[in-house]
């Protein structure tokens, strides 16, 4: 039985050090290469996110949604979406344009299948492997999390 325990706290300290915080460079996680502030400008910046948002949308209620999103080095992206508005389930697809300071700040416009337009600021974090972004557009209330895959 006390082996077992043993065993059992081994274990789980092992596992833990798999979900270390990645900046800190933790044991057993995976790092991507962080893009230069080089990289960034000019449009160089590119890669794969996986992503989640919740909000509200004034007059049709409160959403979940997730997907990709790829962020072309020519400044372009594509994305994918599922999610919930108020219990009825959706799924899109969209194409659009970004910018990326130096800084890790700029904005990206999104346009839906049917033509609906979304403008987004975000800012990149975690050297470039995660971001958050908020839509600005009038009611629209949404906070974007992302994180590269």
């Amino acid at each position: 039985m006390k082996k077992s325990l043993v065993r059992l706290a081994i274990v789980g300290l092992l596992t833990g050090a798999c979900f270390l915080d990645v900046e800190q460079r933790g044991a057993g996680v995976a790092h991507a290469k962080a893009p230069a502030a080089s990289e960034r400008r000019g449009g160089g910046f590119q890669g794969r996110f996986g992503w989640d948002a919740s909000g509200t949308i004034v007059g049709q209620g409160n959403f979940v949604a997730n997907g990709t999103f790829t962020f072309h080095r020519n400044g372009t992206l594509t994305a994918t979406e599922s999610g919930n508005l108020e219990g009825a389930y959706f799924s899109d697809t969209f194409t659009g344009t970004w910018t990326l300071d130096e800084d890790g700040t700029g904005t990206f416009t999104t346009v839906d299948s049917s033509g609906g337009v979304s403008v987004f600021d975000w800012v990149l974090t975690a050297q470039g492997q995660r971001g958050t972004a908020i839509a600005r557009d009038a009611g629209d209330v949404t906070l974007l999390r992302m994180e590269r895959q």
